[in-house]
């Protein structure tokens, strides 16, 4: 049906394109000399009316034929000399026939040999209960639409906490927000739910750690001191506002206190490097620190200070109080322009420290709020220029190609080729083994992409949604449930 449809659209866009040059050519004018002739003769009718009337004699009348005779002897001798501009009107006519023929044959023609090529006609269509059971964000969308249903009716901090890991697993990092911030309504006082409000906030707002994600995260660390997610957007905002040597003294503080094989060590000392080359001093020379009351009240005011400076004299600012929830209440206009203000800034750092490779990946994340994928794909190029073996670099860039595919797309051909760099970097990278398993199972391969889903099945946690999914394609294969 899909492709009658496609042939029906293309005749007709075919027939719009060919029906001027149709008519013109019915409505085209005869040549000269054959109007002429059709004068002269018309001319020989009215002579012999006249005749009839009396109003020529004989002698008259063949005077008169002789002259119309003679012109038209003058029109066809004419038509052998015409000049160099009207011999060309026949060629005009080879031309307008070429572009009939290309128009009608080698437009469509061409059309299929490049999507052929370049296309996936033998794709199998995704419909709505394989993209169900199959695609990990449709599933946790889904769920997640599922679980905000039942919470309206059963309203739970758990619930919402739940939910608020899904949306921010989607990338939708405004509902993921909004659910943290529910779940704290209903009692999720906790360390690790003021953690993930705070970064859902910060996600929102482009990288920029606004007013209300410095409060979550102040909170947070009132309850858990040692709280690393916490500590390190803090630093971030010391940062953002242009406190490069606090920034870097609460970032060494966090790398002192972190595992050697902690996954965010590697991006942590990017940033203190990038920074304190940014602020022109040694990082050794910066004593370690935890961020301390009187330093996150002067970055909360001062991150206040430039918001009302960006979105204008007399604007109120994001800021959470403990029962309201002003990010979600400020004007998506003065929101709009305040994210932008940030994310330029961002990009003006970015062109005085370009060896910042957190720099870059932080600014494709940024792009990315903003839908530029354009802008995304640009700022993660720089990112692989510097580190073209970097796993979370290579991730980034792989959501960046899988967020550009075509719709039912699941495994575009670059998207693919960077989770197979992914895997010889870490051949237990589930997200690359779930992936690069569906496309082998297309070529063809069916036990290697099981053998991918098998060793991914093990490394995924069994509470995430890409284990559903992963469930799914081995069941498929096998016709009966596997275990845990």
């Amino acid at each position: 049906m899909l492709w009658f449809i496609f042939a029906i659209l293309t005749i007709a866009i075919i027939a719009i394109l060919l029906l001027p040059l149709l008519k013109r050519a019915q409505e085209e004018q005869a040549q000269r000399v054959d109007y002429d002739i059709v004068v002269y003769r018309n001319q020989l009718a009215e002579i012999d009316q006249e005749i009839e009337l009396g109003l020529l004699t004989e002698a008259q009348a063949d005077a008169a034929r002789a002259e119309v005779h003679r012109r038209m002897l003058a029109a066809e001798d004419a038509e052998l000399n015409m000049p160099y501009m009207q011999r060309l009107q026949g060629r005009y006519q080879y031309a307008r026939i070429a572009a009939i023929v290309a128009i009608a044959l080698v437009l469509p023609l061409g059309a299929a040999i490049m999507y052929g090529v370049l296309g996936s006609p033998h794709q199998p269509g995704k419909p709505y209960a394989w993209r169900l059971n199959n695609d990990p964000d449709f599933v946790v969308a889904s769920t997640a639409e599922s679980l905000a249903a039942l919470l309206q009716n059963s309203p739970s901090a758990a619930g919402y906490k739940r939910l608020a890991e899904m949306y921010f697993t989607t990338r939708n990092y405004t509902e993921s927000a909004a659910a943290d911030r529910r779940a704290i309504e209903l009692g999720a006082n906790d360390a690790v739910t003021w953690s993930e409000l705070g970064e859902a906030v910060v996600m929102t707002s482009g990288g920029a750690v606004m007013p209300e994600a410095m409060t979550a995260f102040t909170n947070s660390l009132a309850i858990e001191p040692k709280g690393e997610r916490s500590r390190f957007y803090i630093g971030l905002a010391e940062a953002q506002i242009g406190n490069l040597k606090q920034a870097v003294a609460i970032w060494r503080d966090l790398e002192r206190d972190s595992a050697p094989d902690a996954p965010w060590l590697t991006m942590l000392r990017e940033h203190i490097a990038a920074f304190a080359k940014s602020g022109g001093f040694d990082p050794a020379s910066i004593p370690p620190a935890p961020p301390s009351a009187s330093t996150l009240n002067v970055a909360n005011n001062a991150m206040t200070k430039a918001l009302h400076q960006t979105m204008g004299k007399g604007a109120t600012p994001p800021a959470l109080a403990a029962d309201a929830t002003p990010l979600v209440a400020t004007g998506g206009d003065d929101k709009n322009t305040m994210i932008r203000a940030m994310v330029d800034r961002l990009a003006a750092r970015m062109e005085t420290t370009p060896n910042d490779v957190a720099g870059w990946v932080q600014l494709a994340h940024s792009y990315n709020v903003l839908g530029e994928n354009a802008k995304v794909r640009a700022a993660i190029d720089h990112a692989v220029r510097l580190k073209p073996n970097d796993e979370s670099v290579l991730l980034v860039v792989g959501e960046t190609q899988k967020g550009a595919a075509a719709p039912g797309d699941d495994t575009p051909a670059d998207f693919i080729a960077t989770m197979r760099k992914v895997l010889k970097l870490n051949p237990s990278n589930v997200r690359a083994l779930y992936y690069v398993g569906i496309a082998e199972q297309k070529s063809g391969h069916a036990e290697q992409a099981r053998a991918m889903w098998t060793k991914a099945l093990a490394a995924v946690a069994p509470d995430d949604p890409l284990a559903v999914s992963i469930h799914n394609r081995l069941n498929a294969g096998s016709g009966k449930p596997i275990a845990n």
